[in-house]
């Protein structure tokens, strides 16, 4: 058996470098990544505007304003956002303005509303003073021309979507989604929505691959699932071949006499490894049909979903640019003991628990490879190092995280500042 670290080594070593670059628009943009850096056109804000409703106006104007003795200024009209006006403001005179609308010329400061009160005859009370730049957003504080705004691999949620809308990109170069072939084996596998006959059970391993591609920016490609005979299996691969940049498999990959992926690899091409030290998901196949990849993982379905994560994801984060392939790993004391000792490293399922203020983990006590339950609410996976333990309340373990709460990332920040 090798390490983890050497079977994700010697699959990445395999992985073309770079991303195949493609164009999509705005709309489609989300969850994509940037295959190129992008820098601002233009200066944002393209000009100094007012972050409020209220009246601009020279600060030094307002300079004595108190509530007891207001300032008196000659209001000029009003102006909206997407009519600038022409007019300056001199001594005595404030424009009204509307929040982001442009500061007139001659203006350096925008009295709130609330700090004023009309007049009959257009003059415009000020109660409070205001200093230089109070309330304004200026022309390109937040880019300047030519300023770096997003760089490559960078993955493009709601914020970075909203960067390139301001910068005026229509068309984003993002990272072409590498095509993932989705192939489980067994005759007993029936499709969800089919009767199960005696013997037989769902396909889950295909939908839950299917659903974890997607989350890591891959494109899945769905195939039936193939019975436990060479000549099925053979074709299924040899077709993925032709459709997919990387085939991934679940089922057949361990001993028995119907683990046929494994033949079929190295019939076809090169098998780079079988077995990795790694619980659950000892019995991982990696090698390489033609030009194509191919991943034989475990059928028991967390086996599936834990290989995914080790050997998978960072295939496809790879694929699409990202140097920051890995989950973050941050050590976490336990909540309630673990006792189960093994002969391989244990990716053990856990929740992430506050307690007094503290991010704790807890891990699921029944850690079966086949149980699914256990993986409807799980945070991590604690890593426990082969032949040790058992671990005790409170004793200190890393853990993969697999997707974090604001309140999660908050805890371990605050833990990571305050130890």
């Amino acid at each position: 058996m090798i390490s983890v670290e050497d079977a994700q080594s010697r699959i990445l070593s395999q992985i073309r470098p770079g991303p195949q670059i493609e164009t999509v628009s705005l709309t489609d943009a989300v969850g994509r990544v940037l295959a190129d850096d992008i820098q601002s056109p233009m200066a944002v804000p393209p000009f100094t505007n007012t972050s409020m409703d209220g009246y601009a106006v020279i600060a030094d104007d307002t300079a004595s304003a108190t509530a007891e003795q207001p300032v008196r200024l000659r209001n000029l009209g009003t102006v909206s956002a997407g009519h600038p006006v022409q007019d300056a403001v001199t001594p005595g005179t404030c424009w009204k303005i509307m929040t982001g609308a442009p500061v007139p010329p001659g203006a350096n400061a925008v009295v709130p509303v609330e700090w004023t009160k009309t007049q009959s005859d257009g003059q415009v009370l000020i109660f409070r003073p205001v200093t230089p730049g109070a309330h304004l957003r200026w022309a390109g504080e937040d880019f300047q021309p030519g300023q770096a705004a997003l760089s490559r691999g960078t993955r493009l949620s709601p914020p970075q979507v909203g960067i390139l809308a301001t910068l005026g990109w229509a068309e984003i170069p993002v990272a072409r989604r590498p095509r993932i072939a989705i192939l489980s084996t067994g005759d007993e596998l029936r499709e969800p929505g089919q009767p199960l006959p005696a013997g037989t059970i769902h396909n889950s391993n295909s939908y839950a691959l299917l659903a974890a591609v997607k989350e890591a920016g891959g494109e899945p490609i769905l195939f039936p699932p193939a019975p436990d005979r060479l000549d099925a299996i053979r074709e299924t691969i040899r077709q993925a071949e032709s459709e997919a940049d990387l085939i991934i498999s679940s089922g057949g990959v361990s001993v028995g006499d119907f683990d046929l992926v494994k033949t079929v690899i190295e019939e076809l091409g090169e098998l780079t490894f079988w077995r990795v030290n790694v619980k659950p998901g000892k019995p991982v196949a990696f090698g390489r049909v033609g030009s194509v990849p191919v991943l034989g993982l475990p059928g028991n379905p967390v086996s599936a979903l834990v290989t995914f994560e080790l050997f998978v994801r960072p295939i496809i984060r790879r694929w699409l640019g990202d140097d920051q392939w890995q989950r973050p790993v941050v050590t976490l004391p336990l909540y309630r003991p673990f006792t189960e000792i093994t002969d391989r490293r244990h990716y053990v399922r856990s929740r992430l628990v506050i307690e007094d203020g503290h991010l704790r983990l807890w891990p699921h006590s029944n850690q079966g490879s086949a149980v699914q339950s256990s993986w409807a609410d799980v945070d991590a996976l604690m890593i426990v190092p082969e032949h040790t333990g058992p671990y005790q309340r409170g004793d200190e373990l890393p853990a993969m995280l697999l997707g974090l709460t604001a309140l999660h990332a908050a805890h371990i920040d605050q833990n990571r500042k305050n130890p």
